[in-house]
């Protein structure tokens, strides 16, 4: 997998944990956590001032405290669906009312045709297949900044 945005293409920084308990020997840096290790682990990331990147499914309710998004460095919304609307308002959302400056990531059932309206709403990357990403950027290209909708 290879993660791309408007101009480039780089690979993925964070270590995605796999969903058994962390031990107390995990270091949190650079990790992708799912919800379940974020509530488990919030304490001690705020505590120790860690950076730390949060993957959600798009059928997840993400609730943040008023301290939570200074220590998390991206979040990827993984979507489930690809007829799934709910990560374009959860992004949105993060956007407008959170006012999150971090990276925000779609990865997925996402179609290329899709990365546009992505980006429009507040993604900033796109998690993909690394033999699929000319034909994402291609139809990027055609976009040609035309919108029926404020």
């Amino acid at each position: 997998m290879i993660i791309i945005d408007k101009i480039s293409e780089r690979k993925n920084e964070f270590i995605e944990l796999p969903d058994e308990k962390l031990s107390k020997k995990t270091s949190l840096e650079n990790c992708l956590l799912n919800l379940f290790h974020w509530k488990e682990k919030k304490k001690e990331i705020h505590e120790k001032k860690i950076k730390v990147a949060l993957k959600i499914n798009s059928d997840e309710e993400l609730i943040f405290g008023e301290n939570d998004l200074r220590y998390i460095k991206m979040i990827q919304i993984n979507f489930l669906n690809f007829k799934d609307g709910r990560p374009f308002t959860l992004a949105k959302k993060l956007r407008k009312k959170f006012l999150y400056k971090g990276e925000i990531r779609a990865s997925g059932n996402i179609l290329p045709d899709q990365f546009v309206f992505l980006l429009r709403c507040g993604f900033d990357t796109v998690e993909i297949k690394e033999m699929e990403k000319d034909t994402w950027l291609e139809l990027l290209e055609f976009d040609d900044g035309l919108y029926y909708q404020p």
